[in-house]
């Protein structure tokens, strides 16, 4: 999100930056959290473990950055200087592996990348980052999308859609929707195109995945959701969803959420199809892979979409993980974790597309955990 590039210097600065490739997650220093990690979509996979890495930049997170959070105003002179500093963050070398191609994808700003030792692959990933709607683009989650690149073998697009103060949310799923019904005209494989995304960039996945079925469109062959957010409202605690770890979000500060949906959703604004791609789930099957926090605040509403997804036979793989922040897959350089949910999200898509010829990669640190919640029917 916007203060990603703060975040990640803070991890540089911390030496949490390997300066060379992650060991395997095997061999990665690990400690164990209090107690059992409680669940309500019980075919969760539940990561308990967690690196001395990632434990510090949590706490330095909670400490340092989630009060600066709480107190800047939500303007558009604030905007334009997170803008300023997503600028500065996406000033960094270009991986040699990749040749990053900027176009154009029904009047919407792409850019499109392969890397050059992933697998062969017939798959195109259609990229969104995530941002709160507000902040990051394709520069500051370029190195994201190159993981995926490299994993999956597939030419990944990321989309640079319209955002605050530009444009509400609306217009970021106007752009979105438009991107991925230009990209099934133009690829010659339709029915492998996997729609990713982190946090907003998640809401924005999930809506492509309604408005492809509304629309009457090729659906998504898969969909990875990095700690999605999958409603407007996700502070509200009066909804119909099992909360069984309290929110205490590393660096999202709940109380600021009321403020910023003023300039989500202004007066006038109608985002088509529903607000909240949680009451959308009727409207999705495509097989769909979500990564949240233990106590992340969108970690509730991402196992109630994963509860309502798999009643109807949808094909859903959720990983919960332990002592780590918001999105934390697009700290790929930072986070041997990170490292391992995207190859994780990676095999999901190989084998969602008929691509992956090998066994599925394991954490050998992960289990599921057998306490089963529900959803009430009224929120289906």
């Amino acid at each position: 999100m916007w203060w990603s590039p703060v975040r990640d210097r803070a991890a540089r600065l911390l030496g949490l930056v390997p300066r060379r490739r992650p060991r395997p997650q095997r061999d990665r220093p690990v400690r164990s959290g209090r107690g059992p990690m409680r669940v309500v979509y019980d075919e969760a996979i539940v990561h308990e473990s967690f690196s001395l890495r990632a434990r510090v930049l949590q706490r330095t997170m909670r400490i340092v950055f989630k009060p600066l959070l709480q107190y800047t105003p939500i303007n558009d002179r604030s905007l334009a200087a997170i803008r300023a500093l997503d600028a500065f963050s996406s000033r960094g070398p270009r991986s040699r592996y990749i040749e990053p191609v900027q176009h154009e994808l029904g009047g919407v700003r792409v850019e499109t990348m392969t890397h050059r030792f992933g697998p062969e692959s017939d798959m195109t990933i259609l990229y969104l980052h995530g941002g709160g709607f507000f902040s990051c683009g394709i520069e500051t989650h370029r190195r994201i999308c190159e993981r995926l690149a490299l994993k999956t073998g597939a030419t990944v697009v990321s989309v640079d859609y319209v955002q605050l103060p530009e444009g509400s949310i609306a217009d970021s799923v106007h752009d979105a929707i438009t991107a991925y019904e230009a990209l099934l005209d133009e690829t010659s494989r339709p029915d492998k195109v996997v729609v990713a995304g982190d946090s907003a960039g998640g809401y924005l996945t999930m809506k492509i995945a309604e408005l492809a079925t509304r629309r009457r469109l090729q659906a998504p062959a898969a969909l990875l959701g990095f700690s999605p957010l999958l409603s407007v409202d996700p502070d509200r605690e009066d909804k119909e969803v099992v909360r069984v770890a309290p929110a205490r979000d590393a660096y999202l500060p709940v109380k600021r959420l009321a403020k910023i949906r003023e300039r989500w959703l202004p007066e006038g604004s109608s985002i088509e199809g529903y607000a909240s791609p949680l009451h959308a789930s009727a409207y999705i099957s495509s097989p769909t892979f979500f990564v949240a926090v233990e106590d992340e605040m969108l970690r509730p509403e991402v196992e109630a979409m994963a509860l309502l997804l798999s009643q109807r036979g949808v094909e859903v793989e959720t990983h919960l993980w332990r002592k780590q922040v918001h999105a934390f897959p697009v700290l790929a350089d930072v986070l041997p974790e990170s490292e391992m949910a995207l190859q994780l999200a990676a095999d999901f898509a190989r084998r969602a597309v008929g691509e992956l010829d090998r066994p599925a990669s394991v954490d050998p640190e992960a289990h599921t955990e057998q306490i089963a919640g529900m959803v009430p029917d009224s929120a289906a």
